[in-house]
């Protein structure tokens, strides 16, 4: 009788360790999918003189790729080269916190946002060449859903938010 009351505390306990650990590794995907996009981004070919993955879809493609790599969906873009989602602190870098429209509604689903600086004439669908410097952020917004429904009913959802900035000198 005490086991069968015990065992009840004890599998809420684990399935909130597992929800704990999962979030946790989940938000460092997400920052590798950042990083790894920003990175992809900013590579520049120098024999060329150009960026050749300084474009929307490059970045995208890099992004995804590092998400299912762990088995997370791909990433909605969102902006389109247009805007980052605006700070609610008023800070200049795109960093978090964000509003909350800035999320995905649903749970388990990434939005990806790019922004770029010193956008003057510069198609971001397409390759870029010769821009000289140029800041890229790479945002990943995601709302994290816990698995356990104890832990869902308690708390909600978790969002969270990663940002990688980069800036690229050109020639």
């Amino acid at each position: 009788m005490e086991f069968a009351v015990s065992s009840v505390v004890l599998l809420l306990l684990l399935g909130g360790l597992v929800d704990i650990g999962r979030s946790i590794y989940v938000s460092e995907a997400l920052s590798n999918a950042a990083r790894e996009g920003a990175r992809h981004g900013v590579w520049y070919d120098s024999a060329n003189q150009s960026h050749p993955y300084l474009f929307d879809a490059e970045i995208k493609a890099s992004v995804d790729a590092e998400l299912a790599s762990i088995g997370l969906p791909a990433s909605v873009l969102k902006n389109s080269s247009t805007t980052c989602p605006n700070p609610t602190d008023g800070n200049g870098w795109h960093n978090p916190p964000f509003a909350s429209s800035a999320y995905p509604a649903t749970a388990n689903q990434p939005w990806l946002y790019i922004c770029y600086n010193n956008t003057a004439g510069v198609d971001y669908t397409s390759p870029a060449t010769n821009m000289g410097q140029l800041d890229v952020n790479v945002i990943v917004l995601y709302t994290y859903g816990p698995l356990t429904p104890l832990v869902q009913s308690q708390f909600g959802v978790f969002r969270v938010a990663v940002n990688q900035h980069m800036t690229v000198q050109g020639s």
